[in-house]
């Protein structure tokens, strides 16, 4: 567990209408792997994925999809277009420490 707050990044969808699709919460620490905790509709639940996270967050192609967000925007986003509140800073640290855990860098097995 780390005290480092979360940052937010909406992800919006590739057509350019700026309609949000996810959010993914993330802890970009200096020299440490990335911690990123997302929802996922295939789990119904929010889960740690810092590789799907990366992905993402890291990729250039995909710089106009996502955007940089506060906590009061990202917990809004969860809300209208995920329909599910977005966990506390606490919670998602007990997400990104259960991933790390586990070694999911993709959420967790399918069941």
């Amino acid at each position: 567990m780390t005290d480092a707050p979360f940052h937010y990044t909406a992800v919006l969808k590739p057509d350019m209408s700026g309609e949000a699709t996810s959010v993914i919460a993330h802890q970009p620490l200096p020299g440490q792997p990335l911690r990123a905790v997302l929802w996922s509709w295939l789990h119904k639940a929010w889960v740690s994925a810092p590789g799907t996270a990366a992905a993402l967050l890291y990729d250039d192609q995909k710089f106009d999809q996502l955007r940089n967000i506060d906590r009061t925007t990202a917990e809004r986003i969860s809300r209208e277009a995920l329909h599910v509140d977005l966990p506390s800073e606490g919670q998602l640290n007990a997400i990104a420490d259960e991933g790390e855990r586990m070694g999911w860098p993709y959420g967790p097995p399918r069941s």
